[in-house]
């Protein structure tokens, strides 16, 4: 016997046929395909002529399958979803690592020597000297928004919102402690406070919040009576009412050895230092994988 070679043809008639069984029937088929009656049928009698077996019954008592017909369907079904991967394969192959690429972070994450931003981008640049890299800075909540809207193609978000579209892969922790400005008038009650073995039925203690809360912050929050006098939407400004004496607030440790402000002083409390971790985020249908898997890489992922 001879061996049986697919044509274009093949895959067309092919297609009509998972057409037929997805819809239930010639007619469905022909009016999901924006084709005519005789023209879905003339494919499916051609595909049956061509591989030499009956693939379905018709008539009066409805549309079923034959026994062989259930086997073509089953391997048609797995042939097109390797097409699929081939040519998503050979879309991402055919790209250069070149023209732009977005990465999008949160505030203060780029100067964060956990992160190894600058290090990634640096080898990117070495390995791959023609891509542009364009480095964005968004509140956090919006990262995995502007993932999915294909603004940015890879973000590093420490509050993922487990978009079902995107895919997720821890990047680094990041280490936060509680700080409070040395002439901050609260500053001795404040400790007092977190020294207590009972300091969450204690007075409520100052306490400038982020406007973005990881589920680490709000597990340290809901431990102690904090009262929220202050909210700051960067670092800086959050920094900035903390040295102003409004209240004590969660820190990276980073951040604060970059700022080498002396008027700062640490708050130790039983649950700190807080671990919060990061995560890359990018489409699971990113056209630009490649550049993304590279960009990985060179993150040490």
């Amino acid at each position: 016997m001879a061996a049986f070679a697919l044509s274009n043809y093949d895959l067309r008639q092919l297609r009509t046929f998972l057409a037929v069984v997805e819809q239930g029937g010639v007619s469905a088929a022909a009016y999901r395909l924006g084709a005519s009656l005789s023209t879905v049928s003339r494919d499916l009698s051609a595909l049956e002529r061509r591989i030499g077996i009956q693939l379905c019954r018709r008539g009066r008592s409805g549309f079923s399958l034959t026994p062989q017909g259930e086997d073509v369907h089953r391997a048609a079904i797995r042939l097109f979803s390797e097409l699929q991967s081939f040519e998503q394969t050979i879309q991402s192959t055919r790209q250069t690592l070149g023209g732009g690429f977005n990465l999008g972070v949160i505030d203060n994450v780029v100067t964060n020597p956990e992160a190894g931003v600058v290090a990634a981008l640096a080898e990117m640049h070495r390995v791959f000297p023609d891509m542009l890299i364009n480095v964005s800075v968004h509140t956090d909540p919006m990262i995995d928004v502007q993932v999915r809207e294909r603004r940015i193609d890879i973000g590093v978000t420490g509050q993922p919102e487990w978009l079902a579209s995107l895919e997720y892969e821890p990047a680094f922790l990041e280490r936060h402690c509680l700080y409070m400005s040395r002439h901050s008038p609260y500053l001795q009650a404040t400790r007092a406070a977190f020294a207590s073995p009972d300091s969450g039925q204690g007075a409520a203690v100052p306490y400038v919040s982020r406007d973005y809360r990881t589920d680490v912050f709000q597990e340290f929050e809901g431990r102690y009576a904090l009262q929220v006098a202050g909210r700051g939407s960067t670092l800086e400004l959050i920094l900035a009412a903390v040295l102003a004496g409004v209240g004590c607030a969660l820190l990276p440790l980073h951040f604060v050895r970059a700022a080498q402000v002396e008027d700062l002083v640490e708050i130790p409390t039983p649950h700190t230092p807080l671990q919060v971790q990061f995560y890359f985020v990018y489409r699971r249908d990113a056209t630009n994988r490649r550049a993304i898997l590279a960009l990985l890489d060179c993150f040490g992922r």
